[in-house]
């Protein structure tokens, strides 16, 4: 059946509704009869407009992006590929997730497979960006459909990253494409934050550029008179699993090289995380980092800051996970 062939089916089906009961509510005079047929086609006509707008959503599903930004090998892919793993399971708000194109499939599902074997996920080395799109689908009755695609920009090593866009994120390529996002997740790489001799410039350095790409956010959306501050803006500090072994910067070098191995080139062992540890590690983050998420609650009515892990647990849940999830579809 032709798309027009089934949009004049549904209205059609409508109309000989309708006509129905205003023919059985003609064939009686008596007021309370006329009144109740009046209340079940009041009924009916909510029925059929929900029914309407569910069609509807499933024929023109809404389009929803996600931009996330950070520096190379700072987690995004493997978090990526951790949030599919969790929709996947359809544990979190009963959302169904079907990968949409041969790129995403292939890419998500290969990832998946390396990190059940514990073998890293590499960097990202497309050119300018990979969007992996998907569609999420909630509801098992009334369902709606949105058409998901979430930006990953290429995880370049450090040094070709800096040598090409300095610490600017809002002069890549990638960022022309963040301005038209939905929601924003800026990640913050807490391996960084746990040497003693570079914590302190790793935590100005990027809170600077998120600061400058904010505001340059901020100036696209007032030019096109966009509600910037309404959309869903999120701090993700990634592998808070590192708290386990240190919640604080240290400078023994035996320490540095195990957050090193874990926290760039090996997949550490998945199990629970030491509760005062992370707390004591969230402490020692939130107090680096409290301008910028003093400035960002601040700038956005939707904003918060998280500490995830794609490897340790915290109440039998992924560190973190669930709460992104929750807190950045639409």
């Amino acid at each position: 059946m032709k798309y027009s062939d089934s949009i004049q089916l549904f209205f059609n089906t409508i109309i000989v509704v309708i006509a129905i009961f205003i023919s059985l509510s003609g064939l009686v005079n008596l007021e309370i009869i006329t009144t109740f047929n009046a209340m079940i086609l009041g009924g009916i006509g909510v029925i059929l407009i929900t029914i309407l707008l569910q069609w509807l959503s499933n024929q023109f599903p809404r389009a929803y992006s996600i931009a996330i930004v950070g520096f190379p090998k700072s987690g995004k892919t493997t978090l990526i590929t951790t949030l599919f793993g969790e929709l996947f399971t359809n544990r979190v708000l009963n959302i169904s997730t079907i990968p949409r194109g041969l790129a995403t499939i292939e890419r998500v599902n290969a990832d998946l497979a390396k990190l059940e074997i514990g073998e890293a996920v590499g960097p990202t080395t497309d050119q300018d960006l990979f969007a992996y799109r998907t569609d999420m689908i909630r509801g098992k009755i009334f369902k709606q459909r949105d058409k998901v695609e979430i930006g990953d920009f290429p995880g370049e090593d450090s040094q070709k990253f800096t040598e090409q866009f300095g610490d600017w994120f809002h002069e890549t390529p990638y960022f022309k494409w963040a301005m038209e996002a939905d929601a924003f997740i800026f990640i913050i790489d807490v391996a960084e934050l746990l040497n003693e001799n570079s914590a302190k410039q790793y935590a100005a350095r990027i809170t600077q550029a998120i600061r400058a790409a904010w505001q340059r956010l901020g100036e696209y959306h007032l030019e096109g008179h966009k509600n910037l501050p309404q959309k869903p803006v999120l701090l993700v500090f990634t592998k808070s699993d590192l708290f386990g072994i240190t919640p604080h910067a240290v400078q023994e070098d035996a320490v540095l090289k195990k957050i090193s191995q874990l926290g760039f080139t090996e997949v550490p062992e998945a199990g629970e995380i030491d509760p005062e540890k992370l707390q004591q590690g969230q402490n020692h983050t939130e107090q680096l980092f409290s301008p910028l998420i003093n400035y960002l609650k601040n700038q956005s009515n939707q904003f918060d800051y998280l500490f995830v892990s794609c490897f340790s647990y915290h109440h039998n849940q992924k560190l973190g996970i669930n709460e992104l999830i929750k807190k950045i579809l639409p």
